[in-house]
């Protein structure tokens, strides 16, 4: 560790770093409570799944644009790298990181799978189950994991859009059923059941059932 010399020299320069990040904290929140209408009356069945916030779904709609550009899921995938690509060796079927693609998408899906991994039943369900029947790595297994999740703010987007283009208004947030739009679904490779959504900030440590 490097030790700054001079008296009161640490000291400053770790209160001009506290006082950085307050501003910068403060400027967030704003930002956040200007957006927080907007988005939600767009997309808010993106906002309904497990790990994606205000400024998450602000992100995700500045990156992707509009989402009836990509034909399909898969489509997607690719756009936004999560779609794994396939290695042979011998008998082995394997796939490799995808290092191409949007990158500021990418980080975004893996900040989402990071919560889930964390607060979602399904997401952990997914990744242990992968761990206990496959030869996947963790890494590998986390993969999996953001691939679904790239399918599952897809899904979102394109309700979403629907919603808005046969109303013609912003979709409103509903309640999250069983067929609606807070059921996030882990088909064959996890769960077939809907998980309670819950409400997990990626930007606490802590997770809490929505009221």
């Amino acid at each position: 560790m490097i030790k700054l010399t001079g008296s009161g020299t640490a000291k400053r320069v770790a209160l001009a770093q506290i006082a950085l990040i307050d501003s910068l904290s403060i400027e967030i929140d704003a930002i956040e409570k200007e957006l927080k209408p907007l988005v939600e009356a767009r997309v808010p069945r993106l906002l309904a799944i497990v790990g994606v916030n205000v400024l998450t779904a602000a992100k995700l709609l500045g990156e992707i644009g509009d989402i009836t550009r990509f034909h399909s899921s898969a489509a997607f995938a690719r756009h936004n790298g999560t779609a794994p690509i396939p290695v042979w060796s011998g008998n082995d079927d394997r796939h490799r990181l995808n290092r191409g693609g949007n990158r500021q998408l990418n980080t975004t899906l893996h900040r989402i799978a990071i919560t889930q991994a964390r607060c979602h039943e399904g997401a952990r369900a997914l990744l242990k189950r992968r761990q206990e029947t496959t030869r996947d790595t963790g890494k590998g297994s986390f993969r999996v994991l953001k691939r679904h999740l790239s399918d599952v703010v897809y899904r979102a987007l394109i309700d979403d859009h629907d919603q808005s283009a046969t109303t013609g208004r912003p979709a409103h947030r509903g309640p999250a059923t069983s067929q609606g739009p807070g059921c996030q679904q882990y088909s064959s490779t996890s769960s077939s059941a809907c998980v309670e959504i819950k409400n997990c900030s990626t930007r606490r440590s802590r997770c809490q059932p929505s009221s």
